[in-house]
């Protein structure tokens, strides 16, 4: 019994397979050619300096084009060190043809007067600077003793809603607790009737 035990081989266990991904893609090499030709174009140099011509003609069927020789893959990686270079400085043009702008450092203080009596003060453009909208209108809520809360306006920018009258305790407010984001008094505006002014 005792060499029957003995001639029983053991078997080493199962090790999970390691594979590669391409790191653009997230995707493995084998399944590259499967992507879209953008993303392709992307994972190409990696593929280039990890795989060998051989194992791109063989793999990548379906741009087959770009693999029929090293002069033709050459050309195709500096087209697209071309054309990375040419996005990064052309800026985004909207539909019409406009550019766009980049945002305007400005806080917007609004006040808005309601059943005749009530007013409402909305502070609109402290997310620019890197401030925390809820931590900002908690703070202003204590301050001021008045309801305080971040809504996100119709266009989908988020602000912060008082109730009462504190433009200019605000802009004091924000200067003296924010200072490590260099905000100055001409960063603060003003809106009446939807006419903006400088508020100081």
């Amino acid at each position: 019994m005792a060499e029957e035990e003995e001639n029983v081989e053991v078997a080493e266990p199962l090790r999970p397979l390691e594979v590669e991904y391409e790191p653009s893609s997230g995707m493995p090499p084998e399944f590259c050619e499967y992507l879209p030709k953008a993303d392709f174009m992307k994972s190409l140099p990696w593929l280039s300096e990890n795989r060998s011509l051989e194992w791109l003609q063989e793999n990548c069927k379906v741009h087959k084009a770009l693999f029929e020789s090293e002069e033709g893959l050459a050309e195709a990686l500096k087209d697209l060190s071309v054309t990375n270079e040419k996005k990064a400085k052309e800026p985004k043009v909207m539909p019409g043809g406009k550019k766009s702008k980049k945002k305007a450092n400005e806080i917007l203080i609004e006040r808005a007067v309601r059943n005749k009596r009530k007013c409402i003060t909305t502070v609109t453009g402290l997310d620019i600077f890197g401030i925390k909208l809820p931590e900002a209108a908690k703070l202003m809520g204590k301050k001021f003793a008045c309801g305080a809360s971040v809504v996100k306006h119709a266009t989908g920018v988020s602000q912060i809603e008082m109730q009462g009258d504190f433009q200019f305790e605000i802009a004091e407010l924000v200067m003296k607790k924010y200072k490590d984001k260099d905000i100055k008094e001409e960063h603060f505006f003003s809106v009446v009737k939807q006419k903006k002014s400088p508020l100081f």
